[in-house]
């Protein structure tokens, strides 16, 4: 399986999270928000794709110059892709299996934090973007988003959790399914 790194970075302040996944074949970036530089630095091998799990800026306020330095082709879901200034992208489907750089990623369209936000499931493990953060999930006060639909989002996530999954959170450290299970209060009840 590959291996998935964090980048922790700032935006003026405020920490937001980047992921770099090194497949067999080249790299993956999840979520170029800030600091392409620091970024760029944590590749080892070409990048292959960068993925957006959502269209805030602290998600995409890097990829311009991340596609530029990488030529690499951007997927993101169409919901968000428009209104985050995203032009020439794959769009991105609820249950689509991706296979790049000898990697399989299945796509979970997961709206409530923004209409077009999406999870990443990478074998066990969950790239969620800001729909789970460390005993909380992600705003629902914003323009587009909806606390319905992230509890519906959810319950679309987590009967994949096991013992072992890891949930890659936009925001904060790498989280451990089952642990914000026990003492996350957002989460809904007997879906695990």
């Amino acid at each position: 399986m590959s291996e998935i790194e964090q980048v922790r970075l700032d935006m003026g302040g405020f920490e937001v999270n980047a992921y770099v996944v090194h497949a067999p074949g080249g790299d993956l970036i999840v979520d170029a928000g800030a600091e392409p530089e620091k970024i760029l630095a944590e590749t080892t091998r070409p990048v292959a794709a960068i993925l957006i799990t959502h269209g805030h800026a602290d998600h995409v306020g890097a990829l311009d110059a991340i596609r530029v330095e990488t030529n690499a082709p951007v997927y993101a879901h169409p919901a968000d892709a428009e209104g985050a200034g995203i032009v020439d992208y794959e769009p991105l489907g609820d249950g689509e299996d991706l296979v790049m750089a000898g990697e399989t990623l299945h796509v979970l369209h997961t709206p409530g934090h923004s209409p077009g936000s999406v999870t990443f499931v990478v074998g066990k493990d969950q790239i969620v973007g800001d729909l789970i953060l460390s005993g909380s999930v992600g705003r629902t006060d914003l323009s587009g988003a909806s606390w319905e639909e992230i509890e519906v989002s959810l319950r679309k996530v987590m009967p994949l959790w096991d013992h072992t999954t890891r949930l890659f959170a936009g925001h904060g450290q790498v989280l451990n399914a089952l642990e914000e299970l026990e003492t996350n209060p957002y989460l809904p009840l007997g879906v695990v």
